[in-house]
């Protein structure tokens, strides 16, 4: 197609998709927004690791928290635009970055903390997947599949046909979407906000009250959210959320 008509069809296809989908969009920009607020009141103790106890795992961590939101927002905005090839090649990385940063969390003196930090290649499957004993990752590993399908030239990768009418992937695209938002409240209140950042935050902070209505917001935000999705991609959830065990570390 020439650019004039791909532009033209991305128009229709949001106007069309804004129309189908309001409701899913909604919540999901109210997830980011509430994501977005609970982070922020804790911008002012980053870099103080003696006051957050994050040590090394910090970069990876502020880093899936922050890169995230903007790589949310991206494949949002292109699933809507009819681009759902485009918009689901991005949530690989989401993936990777919400695994790697719970990971370096429980065990912040791993060699992967240092790998990662120095840019050097992590072989994702061995160094992380592999590494988790308990529990049984069966969604996440299905999700992780379906997702490495798609970021490579394989016959599933990108798309042929930008008509919002002939697109079925564009409502896959949104439940990944709200999955991933899923994991990354997770993230951010369980690992980026840890105990001593939420004991700051609720002696010292300037509103009183302002960390809990901030942590229920995004809490609600989420489960109000997954209304929309299936119970596997529920279990995705679930499965990120619970108590990892770890093997005994070893050089990867």
């Amino acid at each position: 197609m020439r650019f004039d008509e791909l532009e033209k069809e991305r128009q229709r296809n949001r106007s069309l998709a804004q129309e189908k989908f309001s409701e899913r969009i909604s919540v999901i920009k109210n997830c980011i927004d509430t994501q977005h607020e609970y982070v922020e009141l804790f911008f002012g103790l980053l870099g103080h690791r003696h006051l957050t106890q994050h040590g090394d795992a910090e970069t990876p961590i502020i880093s899936a928290v922050i890169k995230n939101e903007i790589a949310i927002y991206s494949s949002l905005i292109l699933t809507l635009d009819g681009l759902h090839g485009s918009g689901l090649a991005l949530l690989r990385s989401v993936y990777e970055a919400l695994m790697i940063a719970k990971f370096a969390s429980l065990r912040k003196n791993d060699n992967v903390i240092s790998k990662w930090i120095a840019g050097e290649t992590i072989y994702f499957s061995n160094s992380i997947l592999k590494k988790i004993v308990t529990p049984e990752l069966k969604e996440l590993k299905n999700l992780w599949e379906a997702l490495c399908n798609v970021s490579h030239a394989t016959i599933y990768s990108y798309q042929v046909l930008t008509k919002f009418e002939d697109i079925e992937e564009v409502s896959a695209n949104i439940a990944i979407l709200i999955v991933l938002l899923g994991c990354n409240f997770h993230l951010i209140n369980k690992h980026y906000i840890t105990k001593e950042m939420a004991y700051l935050a609720k002696q010292y902070h300037s509103k009183e009250g302002e960390f809990e209505r901030c942590r229920d917001a995004a809490k609600i935000a989420v489960k109000t959210a997954t209304i929309f999705i299936s119970d596997p991609a529920r279990q995705v959830i679930r499965e990120y959320s619970r108590v990892w065990q770890l093997a005994p570390s070893i050089s990867s």
